[in-house]
């Protein structure tokens, strides 16, 4: 309702307002009444060019050389950031077997930790491949036999019509491998005890 009003009176009283022009000296009239310390002399002005805009004929080289190495620091970062962000995506642990959880995921997960803790105990037992190089044969060669029946399982998994029981099997052997490796563990703990400690 005000804007209207406003609107109104300016339409009304337009030509008024065009009328108005302000006197020829006035802004002589200005520079007269200013003191002379902030206005020097006619003949001691200097005209400045302000450039507009940013043109390459006014950039000086050390604006260049800056902007330049921000655009090539902020590539650098962005690289840095996809490929950190790729390798948490492609490189991530898996914590299944992948040909097993085709099958059953569950399954997969189980086999993997199982796989885990049978890779963990065979290393505890190379501990003893020099100190009894023939007992630790005896133990590696039980193992490796049940290790390529795995092997020849997981390669025939995926053919195989009946994948279930397949994988049962798998499970199976991988925790048979689990408990020899247990029991040579035990095995190997008993024979490496000092003389006194047995007999208590």
């Amino acid at each position: 309702m005000k804007k209207d009003r406003i609107e109104r009176f300016i339409r009304d009283n337009r030509e008024e307002f065009d009328a108005f022009e302000p006197p020829l000296g006035l802004w002589a009239d200005i520079e007269r009444r200013l003191p002379e310390a902030i206005i020097p002399d006619a003949e001691e002005k200097e005209t400045k060019v302000i450039p507009l805009g940013n043109t390459a004929g006014n950039r000086s080289w050390m604006h260049f050389f800056v902007e330049k190495s921000w655009r090539m620091a902020a590539g650098v970062v962005l690289l840095l950031g996809l490929g950190f962000v790729a390798g948490q995506y492609f490189m991530k642990p898996r914590y299944t077997d992948p040909i097993i959880a085709q099958v059953s995921p569950e399954e997969g997960k189980m086999a993997f930790r199982y796989a885990s803790l049978i890779e963990t105990k065979r290393s505890e037992i190379k501990a003893i491949e020099t100190s009894n190089p023939q007992l630790y044969r005896e133990f590696a060669s039980e193992i490796e036999q049940l290790d390529k029946d795995y092997q020849n399982l997981r390669s025939e998994l995926p053919q195989t019509p009946n994948q279930t029981e397949l994988v049962e099997a798998m499970i199976q052997n991988l925790q048979l491998q689990l408990d020899i490796l247990n029991r040579q563990l035990q095995i190997i703990n008993r024979i490496s005890k000092p003389s006194h400690e047995k007999t208590i």
